[in-house]
């Protein structure tokens, strides 16, 4: 397992108008945890076991190589026709309360090759933990979109899609990115001052953990844990934009 310290530096950021996408005026940003799933704190085989992660359902993950997002090793699920789902635990914490946001975020990688049979196919590939139990989520669905609360976000299989979840303490909200986009806020399912697990779950009809169905096939990689996260590049552009367009309008009212 790999932990930083985390470094702590300011950003200033503008907040545009809608305060859903609206971060603090000045955030900080460091690395609490990050790993790629590489040697020598990862063997390549079976996951659970390996740095805290834990298997829940029938089948076990495994650490391979030779396909990655960076490096030469990643987490590969492979569920084949008629299985029970799988559930990974890893218990990350607990990060914590004395910054206002937390965030996780890691790449997935759907084979488009191997199932994703809709309409049943549902993966959480990342379930976020507090205190008082569970927070916030995203969800994959038939291997074409990603759901988070009442919003939907299109996206495709055999490339690597990034996602990220910012959980902000002080206003008891989760929101989430595709790919450096904004996609909603929603807020925490329970209370919590503290980030203490990731899960990881895959079921067939999103209420039923011991349902067999279609073949499916993906990889996960480059997990981190940020403190006080800022938003992406993509963002913090729209923000300017948002910002400079209510600028440039207010002038015109005036002139």
């Amino acid at each position: 397992m790999e932990i930083r310290t985390a470094r702590m530096f300011i950003v200033p950021l503008f907040c545009g108008m809608t305060s859903a996408v609206c971060f603090d005026a000045e955030a900080y940003a460091g690395v609490l945890y990050s790993t790629s799933y590489e040697a020598p704190d990862y063997s390549v085989g079976a996951l659970s076991g390996q740095e805290g992660w834990l298997n829940s359902f029938d089948i076990d993950p495994v650490v391979t190589s030779g396909f990655a997002r960076t490096g030469s090793q990643s987490l590969e699920v492979r569920q084949a026709v008629g299985e029970n789902p799988f559930g990974l635990t890893f218990r990350v914490g607990p990060y914590s309360t004395s910054a206002p946001m937390v965030s996780v975020k890691h790449s997935i990688y759907l084979d488009g090759t191997d199932g994703w049979t809709s309409p049943s196919t549902f993966l959480s590939p990342m379930a976020l933990i507090g205190e008082n139990g569970f927070v916030s989520q995203l969800a994959v669905r038939d291997g074409n979109r990603v759901e988070f609360g009442g919003e939907v976000a299109a996206i495709e299989t055999d490339r690597w899609i990034d996602l990220k979840l910012v959980l902000d303490f002080q206003t008891q909200t989760s929101n989430a990115f595709v790919d450096g986009t904004f996609i909603g806020s929603e807020a925490f399912d329970n209370p919590a001052t503290e980030l203490v697990q990731v899960e990881i779950f895959h079921i067939f009809d999103n209420t039923t953990f011991n349902s067999p169905g279609p073949s499916s096939s993906f990889f996960i990689d480059d997990l981190s844990i940020n403190i006080n996260s800022v938003p992406e590049p993509g963002t913090i552009l729209g923000l300017l934009a948002i910002c400079g367009l209510g600028f440039a309008t207010k002038l015109k009212k005036q002139a």
